[in-house]
């Protein structure tokens, strides 16, 4: 792209963050703070997007000494973290966490890594490395129309540095107690002046938790998580208003995962992916974006069952301005999926996805501008091999077509505030393990359901950003109301037998709908003498209508209404001067009750089991030497030997020191 056009500066057009073509750095420095492109496809900070958007950036990183996503990106509101061990956690945007999380929609360089056999996350298999990111964009709500199916809590994000614009080397050796060992090493290298590739690569092990209350069953599933990874991509300037990227990775990982059902299994993933985006200037015609990309995860769920699942999607997008007001982006959109039967081999499940969107985005005025978005999409279900009981053919014979919606006011009164007014709805596609993949044989099949709904979410909110100088800092409030129409659960218990074509089965359902209430309060800033500081606090307030777990045992593993903390408090302090820094994080929260599989005369419910309200902190300090090479000690939840953050396994005090080397 030609460099004017790609600061954003004095054009309103940019790459989308759909296709990571854009120069951040160059737009971070005309701006003078961060820049997205998520919410409109143009350049914007935070505070004009029209969405709650918190973007993180590779500094804050660094400055953390945190060695994990998940983790870091607990530092923020509107955040819940549900660290199950040393390797598996499930992230949440605005409540509703639980075992392999379904509502959060992650993104690396704009290509999806949440997995659609349980539509969750598996943070220990996203092949980035912490060195290599640019930085992390949050965005809150559900964005359906800008993102599409299972965006329906929020999007994280995560873009790496472009090898065409960023230089990064660098080698980074982690050891520490219980087991903990890390290798990892990044390097960016320009072939010339339109020619630049990246490589990435990094190895990690550590010891798993050991304390906690679950049963000898679960205890003997644990293992000590480890994994490897290794990306390439490159990204070449074909012609002055041509781009062309490819992106290769592979990883592996063997832990302990927490499933549906909240209980451990061990558990092998190997993920591969291959992506290929081209950008053309196409001037009057705007900016055309095609993004192609495949992923691959095999999975072993070791003594249950392994199969795999494949994601193709390719997406044509077209992003441009209409004189000096109006922004339009059209997406046409083409997805793919599909796996193996789990844990019963011997059929194929899979579903096509085309759809297709649109966004305008209209500066009304100097201080006014109004964004709105639509997508729709044409879902189609297919089967393929034996048909087990109680499902038949015609069951995966169906179809279905859904809406989403997105709207944003944005409104600066003058040059240090921001009020925001937004509405979303979006659709949560069910997985392909709930939409008929699963199937364990026995005289009472459980099975997935062909017949389940998507759940729809509903938000509004506002918001207010302000600068405020005196404290050489920035103040954000969003409050929100979300509702969730159609809640889905997994399988159940005795109670929730269903009879389905004339055979007793156990099997997914939709299980009544639930509102909530939220408000996320942040300020942070910089003083004098290298200090900076950040707090927030988060409330959140769930209210479930549930058509399951009525009574006084719960059969199914969902019920929210107490299970996310009500509130959230977040403080943290930094220090750097010369080559001396530290970092200083707090996290306080209030208790929940988690469910928990049942034992005894309880075999067969799930029981609430109080986490009861605590604090955690991580504490980091490290000194760069002339040479580029960086010491650092860090120490995780190092307030206590061990705490009880779920239901389940505690998490552990853990002490390591890093040993970096830029090149």
């Amino acid at each position: 792209m030609k460099k004017s056009f790609l600061l954003g500066a004095t054009a309103l057009l940019a790459v989308g963050a759909q296709a990571q073509t854009i120069n951040y750095t160059a737009l971070q420095d005309a701006f003078g703070q961060p820049v997205t492109t998520s919410a409109t496809g143009k350049p914007q900070v935070a505070s004009d997007a029209p969405a709650a958007l918190r973007i993180i950036t590779g500094a804050e990183i660094k400055a953390s000494g945190l060695d994990n996503l998940p983790d870091i990106l607990n530092r923020y509101s509107g955040m819940d973290l549900l660290r199950w061990g040393s390797g598996s956690a499930d992230v949440a945007v605005r409540g509703y966490n639980q075992g392999s999380y379904p509502r959060l929609l992650v993104l690396v360089n704009g290509r999806q890594v949440y997995n659609d056999h349980f539509a969750m996350v598996v943070w220990n298999t996203i092949p980035v490395q912490l060195p290599e990111i640019k930085q992390i964009e949050i965005v809150k709500g559900p964005v359906g129309a800008i993102y599409g199916f299972n965006a329906v809590a929020g999007v994280v994000n995560i873009i790496t540095v472009n090898p065409l614009y960023d230089e990064t080397g660098t080698a980074t050796l982690r050891g520490g107690t219980d087991g903990k060992r890390e290798a990892n090493m990044v390097k960016t290298l320009k072939l010339g002046e339109r020619v630049g590739v990246k490589l990435s690569a990094g190895y990690k092990e550590q010891d798993e938790f050991e304390k906690g209350p679950i049963t000898a069953l679960e205890r003997s599933r644990l293992t000590s998580p480890e994994a490897n990874y290794v990306s390439l991509s490159g990204l070449t300037q074909v012609t002055d208003t041509i781009q062309w990227g490819v992106e290769l990775s592979r990883s592996y990982s063997f832990q302990a995962n927490y499933n549906t059902t909240n209980s451990y299994l061990g558990i092998k993933y190997v993920a591969e992916s291959a992506k290929t985006d081209l950008t053309i200037d196409a001037g009057s015609l705007g900016l055309v974006s095609l993004m192609a990309y495949r992923n691959k995860m095999d999975f072993d769920y070791l003594a249950f069952g392994a199969s795999d699942v494949t994601t193709t999607v390719v997406q044509l997008a077209d992003l441009l301005q209409v004189g000096s007001d109006h922004t339009l982006k059209f997406t046409a959109e083409y997805r793919r999926a599909e796996m193996g039967r789990w844990p019963s081999p011997g059929a194929n499940i899979g579903y096509d996805v085309y759809a297709g969107s649109t966004m305008w985005d209209w500066k009304v005025s100097d201080n006014v501008s109004f964004t709105n978005a639509v997508r729709l999409d044409m879902f189609s279900l297919d089967y393929s091999g034996p048909i087990a009981p109680p499902w038949r053919q015609t069951d995966y014979d169906r179809d279905m077509t859904k809406i989403s919606y997105n709207s944003g006011l944005v409104y600066k009164p003058d040059a240090i505030s921001t009020w925001r007014a937004t509405f979303g709805m979006a659709n949560q596609l069910p997985s392909l393990l709930e939409l008929g993949g699963y199937y364990i044989v026995g005289a009472i099949p459980t099975v997935g359901n062909p017949r389940i709904d998507p759940s729809r979410i509903t938000s509004f909110e506002v918001g207010y950003d302000r600068t405020v100088e005196a404290i050489n800092g920035r103040l954000g409030i969003t409050a929100y109301r979300q509702h969730t129409k159609d809640l889905k659960t997994f399988t159940g218990g005795v109670a929730d037998r269903m009879v389905i074509n004339g055979v007793l089965s156990q099997t997914m359902v939709n299980a009544g709908n639930s509102s909530s209430w939220g408000l996320e309060a942040d300020i942070n800033g910089a003083l004098a003498g290298g200090l900076s500081y950040s707090a927030s606090y988060t409330w959140t307030q769930i209210d479930d209508d549930l058509t399951v777990n009525r009574g006084a045992r719960a059969t199914r593993p969902i019920k929210f209404e107490d299970a996310t903390p009500e509130h959230k408090l977040r403080g943290g302090l930094g220090w750097s001067q010369g080559g001396f820094s530290a970092d200083l994080g707090l996290t306080w929260q209030s208790d929940r009750y988690l469910l928990r599989p049942g034992t005894g005369t309880l075999a067969g419910s799930q029981v609430p089991t109080k986490v009861g309200s605590f604090v955690t902190g991580t504490a980091t300090a490290a000194y760069t030497f002339s040479t580029g090479t960086e010491l650092r000690a860090t120490a995780s939840d190092f307030l206590r030997s061990s705490t009880a953050t779920t239901a389940s396994l505690e998490t552990e005090r853990r002490l390591y020191v890093s040993l970096s080397q830029s090149f």
